[in-house]
């Protein structure tokens, strides 16, 4: 059974009938899904909970063939609308701690969402005297924006 047909498989299962399903084939996998507005919160989930297990779900049934075998749910190009309102959201809190030299803390994301800020932060030369950092464990894990030491601020000069 193709990707492709495994996923409608799924989806169908969910209640999710009316879905239109891509694959494209690579070093990873990137399964897109395409539903009516209203069933994409159901596919998505809360911070993308659901995509996440769908990536899980189809790796776990395809990973016997290939074990390096990636996958990448994407519903409505949720990716990348997630992706620009992480970046402003990462814009506006690194203008914050440079007007006021004081750290700030996000509430939860996900690995792949702190995956975005830090490279986001990192990239962005106006914010060269910046650093993002992560602590905590699982659920607990908070992503911070913090002024970059005066000592590594005088190494990179």
């Amino acid at each position: 059974m193709t990707v492709q047909e495994f996923t409608q498989r799924l989806l169908a299962h969910m209640g999710v009938e009316d879905a239109t399903v891509e694959v494209e084939e690579g070093e990873t996998t990137l399964v897109k899904i395409q539903v009516a507005e209203e069933e994409s919160g159901l596919l998505i989930g809360y911070h993308g909970e659901c995509l996440t297990a769908l990536q899980r779900v189809l790796y776990m049934a395809y990973s016997r063939e290939d074990q390096n075998k990636k996958f990448l749910v994407n519903v409505n190009d949720y990716k990348e609308r997630r992706t620009t309102q992480l970046q402003e959201m990462a814009r506006s809190a690194a203008e914050k701690v440079l007007e006021n030299g004081q750290s700030y803390g996000f509430s939860y994301l996900s690995a792949s969402e702190r995956l975005i800020v830090h490279e986001f932060i990192a990239n962005t030369p106006e914010f060269a005297g910046l650093e993002s950092y992560s602590t905590g464990d699982g659920q607990r894990r908070r992503l911070y924006i913090r002024p970059k030491e005066e000592s590594d601020q005088e190494l990179a000069a």
